[in-house]
């Protein structure tokens, strides 16, 4: 065995280490390493990781943790500043692995010193002892503790360390030798072989590698300049050598030889090798390790789960025993409880019910169920799903597959308030120590690191954003930069700014080289890790940056682990469910039972088919709203179907107009074999379910369920060899049942080709079922259910605004916020909503409350004195009332409200009151002040000393509108573009909520508002602006480029109601606007033209009309004004306004006009846009 890497660092050590692991163990392989260790910054992030792969290459791996270690006690009450000391700690062997994650989770609960980046997670000497059986330690670099003290000029000191270690840990203490070419290392060397000769400790020679190879000096440079926040530039920052790359043996053995005697290196590098020998096999993945749960007193876990089971189902089907349950039903309920108990899940199936039951017990909305887990009886039994699978014709073996042994996975939606409350149940059941949240890392994906990059670069934040800005996102992930460079990139400017620029060149190098890296930890979306001992014996813990407990180590390594992963998910349509059910029963009395609506509701149908999609689960999106319209769902299955298709895959392969058409007859359902008609009937003979492979296979091949399964994996993997196995037994089976081979081929065929796009049917009919029900509340009880939307959508104004503009197109007026009538929330009432104050700026839950339970107990407030004499202002400050009065909530003080005017007033009520407060609490009070009963007489007058500020005019109706738009986000009362004129709308007939229907590249005009605007300098000094624009819709992106910046820069003016041209730009998965002209639509003319109905038929006047309009137009590329025109067809009963086309514009409206009338037409200019 030859040299041996024993320190090195990962990208597990945060933005100091740039090595990602796959290319570390790919990396050894090479170099011919038997064996690697991983030693990270105090941390075990990659211990797992590091099995999987050395696993596949063939090389041992070797777990580590490069720690901290003090000299006082971590669990000194009052800790000293003390000098923390690098160690390397490996594992020997699977007591050594637990002993290490022991270390490694107390140094994170209990030994963190320091702060920000500098924070680090000790041990002390105490603790290495207490914990030393199966630990091998080194010496770490010069920030150890011997390399120290020799810098020192103490080589006693070192030597007394060197001989405490010697003492704890005997032959597996090792000190080591390094070289990065400084003066300090070869004098901690000499001295270290001093020590090692003397007091009988071998030396090992180490690299301290945090990148693979020299070629990676820069690229890592940057990474630190990430970390400190420096450039690269900066003379005074943290700095490498350029040398602590993964080493070769031949590389190693050149080292040292200028201080070192050769017999010495030698050693160090065959000692190596000696400690690699020394680590055993980890036993610690592949077995299962569930959680101990407490079944009754004689019962085994199946035993019970059986019982509670066969209960659940006899309540599901509302009979009396288990002798008159259909036989379909008894017979797939013994089926998957035998193989639940076969394959050691009954323990499993327990602890989901149980958890599951205490939040329908704590009346904790709950999922009707997620992923395949739906097609289980077993849980549908149990309360865990809400689905019958038996009659949605879902199955078992999609979610527990007897013919591949792992763990079942069932993930739980809960309303996303109260998700905390199961898993603080689940806390308490368990133990505080077998319970945590699991980790999750952020990696550096190519738009990141390319910002990043060029900040530490120094390069200007816009063009890096502009670069960013044409890296494509497929399906929610932005595209690799090796790919934005290749030959196929999807950007031409992309690839030709890095190919003529030699620093966008190096810029883009640089950044390749730690693309995908590990840049933060953070907290998993849902994960939660349940043990059955506790987790410190073998998974390392820390705290996040709550102070929350989580695990090292992310989802797939927790399960390789064997320890039992549940998914607690939080999902905000559930709260708004739950809301919304509630709001029912509180205004009408009546009392919605979600999981028995039934899925026949025509109102409910008829709702979808209108595309009154807002705030429908799964279906809001606008992409989606025209093909629910068009399909006219009329079924659960029609639902569930359409979530499967729309998707990238069954997109791109056009089978949702396919779908569409067979509904409706347009096009002939035929199946390539009778037999199926059962299996694609409901799907109109489209494969779109992974379960209809998994039918066919079984009906036509004879395949069991579990092996159609396996075939489905391998349809999906693409795997050549397993497909080749498969089709000889597919054509074999279904020949062996009268099938024609080349039939069976062509079928086996068309299941490759839809197993790439099919989805899980268990999964879509779920969550179909959650978009049924939101769509049945919302066509039944309208009112409540928006106010439940609004509610649970609060602090998204952008939502808030499309929601009030949907309620608004109902028929539902959403009320503006009122002192004395609006709750926290918004609230129905028979016909209206009430405004919520939660969604008022500057008013905290805490001034709600208390002015709410003033107005409860002590009536409605008559003034602004009296809300600031009855709610202190520590609870209700000046922001606050300033809020409150600007958008419109104290107007119900007087019909006239003059806003400016309690305004103006505020300063001198707010002084007032706080005296009066004084007073009370002196015992000076007036009568009224022992809170007796008073009327809103004597309120009056008891508040009639209030003083007033000076008189004060109102704020104009714009100025209203402005600063209600402050406060709430979005204008309520009115909006400057609802009064739009009729010509206006044919001018710019697109809504921007409407412009993801619009084709790349295509020409629009719209009428929006400036809502926020930024103006850039490019590289070259051009400036350029970036807007935010809103209408009545919704808002988006739109961008001003040099070239039209200087000729619109007057337009660009916040709260300008505008008129834009633009073209369409599909970009990031959003839509964007690149201008080409705008103008203030207040200062918009256009032509119209009044026709008669004679006019428009007589083929002559058309051609005098053409040709009029053709000598006005400008010229394809010449700039300017352009004009629309519009024609207003009048007869006797009615006015008809049609906007002609952008070819039709014109430069001089006033010379058209005069040859329109010359020629007999009647026309004017107008600038009628707002009515």
């Amino acid at each position: 065995m030859g040299f041996v890497p024993l320190h090195n660092h990962s990208d597990y050590s945060l933005l100091d280490g740039a090595s990602q692991l796959p290319s570390m163990v790919s990396r050894a392989k090479k170099l011919g390493f038997p064996a690697i260790a991983l030693t990270d910054h105090g941390v075990m992030y990659g211990a797992i990781e590091l099995l999987k792969l050395c696993s596949k290459e063939g090389i041992k791996p070797i777990i580590g943790n490069e720690m901290y270690v003090i000299n006082g006690s971590i669990s000194d009450p009052q800790p000293k500043k003390e000098k923390r000391y690098h160690l390397v700690v490996l594992a020997k062997n699977s007591i050594g692995y637990k002993n290490l994650v022991k270390l490694t989770t107390i140094s994170h609960l209990k030994g963190m010193r320091g702060r920000g980046i500098f924070s680090r997670a000790c041990i002390d000497k105490d603790l290495l002892r207490k914990y030393s059986e199966g630990l091998i330690i080194s010496t770490a670099c010069l920030g150890g503790e011997i390399p120290q003290a020799i810098l020192r000029g103490r080589p006693d000191v070192a030597r007394e360390v060197a001989s405490w270690y010697k003492n704890v840990f005997g032959d597996d203490f090792y000190l080591e030798i390094q070289d990065h070419g400084s003066i300090e290392d070869r004098i901690v060397n000499v001295e270290i072989s001093n020590i090692g000769k003397d007091l009988g400790i071998r030396l090992v020679a180490t690299n301290d590698a945090h990148y693979l190879t020299e070629n990676d000096v820069e690229a890592h440079d940057a990474l630190l300049c990430v970390l400190t926040g420096k450039l690269i530039k900066d003379e005074k920052r943290l700095r490498y050598t350029g040398t602590e790359y993964l080493k070769s043996e031949e590389q190693m053995r050149k080292l040292y030889a200028d201080h070192l005697d050769e017999n010495v290196i030698s050693e160090a590098i065959a000692n190596t090798a000696l400690v690699a020998e020394k680590i055993e096999e980890y036993s610690i993945l592949g077995t299962y390790k569930m959680p101990k749960f407490p079944v009754p007193y004689g019962k085994t876990p199946i035993e019970y789960l059986r019982e509670v089971t066969e209960k659940g189902l006899l309540e599901k089907l509302c009979v009396d025993s288990i002798d008159s349950i259909d036989k379909e039903y008894s017979d797939r309920l013994l089926n998957e409880l035998s193989i639940i108990d076969q394959m050691g899940f009954p323990t499993y199936f327990l602890v989901v019910w149980d958890y599951i039951k205490f939040a329908r017990e704590q009346s904790i909305p709950v999922g009707p169920g997620r992923g395949s887990a739906a097609g289980s009886l077993v849980a549908y039994s149990l309360g865990i799903t809400t689905i019958d699978p038996v009659k949605n014709g879902l199955l078992f073996e999609r979610f527990l597959n007897p013919e591949r042994k792992s763990m079942p996975d069932i993930d739980t939606d809960f309303c996303i308030d109260r998700r905390s409350e199961v898993i603080d149940y689940v806390t308490r059941r368990y133990g505080e120590d077998k319970v945590a949240q699991i980790i999750t890392f952020n990696r550096m994906t190519s738009k990141a690191v390319l910002k990043d990059v060029a900040r530490v670069l120094d390069i200007p934040y816009r063009e890096a954003d502009q670069l960013a800005k044409l890296i494509p996102v497929v399906r929610g992930k932005p595209a690799k930069l090796s790919i934005m460079i290749g030959k196929d990139s999807p950007s031409s400017d992309f690839r030709a700014k890095y190919e003529d620029e030699p620093l966008v060149r190096k810029w883009i190098d640089m950044a390749i080289r730690i693309e995908g890296t590990n840049k933060t930890f953070g907290v998993h979306a849902a994960g939660v890790v349940i043990a059955s001992d506790p987790l410190d014996e073998l998974v390392p813990l820390q705290r996040n940056n709550d102070g929350q407990i989580i695990t090292q180590y992310f989802m797939e390594d927790i399960e390789s682990l064997g320890l039992l992963k549940m998914d607690f998910l939080g999902l905000k349509n559930l709260t708004m469910l739950q809301r919304t059910v509630s709001l029912i029963e509180q205004s009408i009395g009546e009392k919605v039972d979600l999981d028995h609506l039934g899925h026949e509701d025509k109102a409910t149908y008829d709702l979808l088919s209108r595309g009154d999609l807002e705030g429908i689960f799964q279906l809001e999106s606008s992409g989606m709203r025209q093909i629910v319209k068009d399909l006219k769902p009329s079924s659960l299955e029609d639902i569930s179907s359409i979530l499967a298709l729309y998707r990238p895959g069954p997109l791109d392969a056009g089978l949702i107009p396919k779908f569409i058409n067979r509904k409706h007859g347009k096009e002939v359902i035929d199946f390539p074999h009778a037999s199926l008609t059962s299996i694609l009937g409901e799907t109109y003979g489209i494969m779109i379910y992974q379960e209809q492979i998994m039918k066919i296979a079984q009906d036509l091949a004879g395949y069991s369920l579990g092996q159609a399964d396996l075939l489905r994996r391998a349809m999906g993997k693409k795997k050549v060899s397993e497909m080749q196995k498969h089709r000889n037994f597919f054509v074999d089976g279904a020949t062996g049942k009268g099938v024609d081979a080349k039939l069976a081929n062509d079928l086996f065929d068309q299941m490759v080709l839809f197993a790439e796009y099919c989805f899980n049917k268990s999964h879509s009919t779920a969550y179909g079922a959650v978009t049924y029900q939101t769509a049945y509340l919302k066509a039944h009880y309208p009112i409540a259910y928006m106010a439940a939307l609004l509610t649970v959508n609060a602090g998204s104004s952008d939502k808030i605004q499309r929601y009030i503009a949907n309620c608004n197109s109902m028929g539902i007026d959403v009320e503006p916020p009122n002192i004395n009538s609006s709750g926290i929330d918004f609230t129905p009432t028979e016909t209206s909503i009430l405004f919520g104050l939660s969604a008022v700026r500057n008013l905290g839950e805490g001034a709600i409350k208390q002015l709410i339970k003033s107005r409860d107990e002590d009536g409605p407030f008559i003034s602004l004195a009296d809300l600031c004499d009855r709610v202190p202002s520590n609870v209700l400050n000046r922001r606050g009332l300033e809020s409150l009065i600007h958008c419109g909530a104290l107007d119900a003080f007087d019909e006239d409200a003059n806003r400016a005017q309690l305004t103006s007033d505020l300063e001198l009520t707010i002084d007032w009151a706080t005296s009066r407060a004084r007073d009370r609490l002196s015992g000076q009070g007036n009568l009224f002040d022992l809170s007796l009963p008073a009327s809103n007489e004597e309120k009056k007058r008891d508040i009639s000393s209030a003083p007033k500020g000076v008189d004060v005019e109102d704020y104009s109706p714009t100025e209203k509108l402005r600063l209600e738009k402050e406060l709430l986000g979005f204008y309520l009362s009115d909006h400057p573009l609802k009064q739009l004129s009729d010509p206006a709308r044919l001018i710019a007939p697109i809504s921007l909520v409407n412009l993801e229907h619009q084709a790349d590249k295509s020409k629009v005009s719209v009428i929006a508002m400036i809502k926020e605007m930024r103006v850039v300098t490019t590289r070259k000094g051009d400036k350029m602006s970036i807007l935010q624009i809103e209408d009545l819709t919704g808002s988006c992106e739109a961008v001003v480029f040099p070239k039209s910046f200087y000729r619109l820069s007057d337009h660009l003016l916040t709260e300008t109601r505008l008129l834009i041209w633009a073209s369409v730009d599909h970009r990031d998965e959003k839509v964007q606007l690149i201008v080409d002209d705008c103008r203030s639509i207040d200062e918009m003319r256009f032509v119209l033209i009044d026709l008669l109905p004679d006019q428009i038929k007589n083929i002559e006047d058309q051609h005098r009309l053409r040709e009029c309009i053709y000598q006005h137009r400008p010229a394809k590329d010449e700039l300017g004004i352009k004009v629309p025109v519009v024609a207003a067809i009048k007869d006797d009963k009615s006015i008809k306004y049609v906007r002609l086309g952008h070819q039709f514009c014109v430069k001089d409206p006033n010379a058209l006009i005069e040859s329109l009338r010359q020629n007999s037409f009647k026309a004017n200019c107008s600038n009628r846009l707002i009515k």
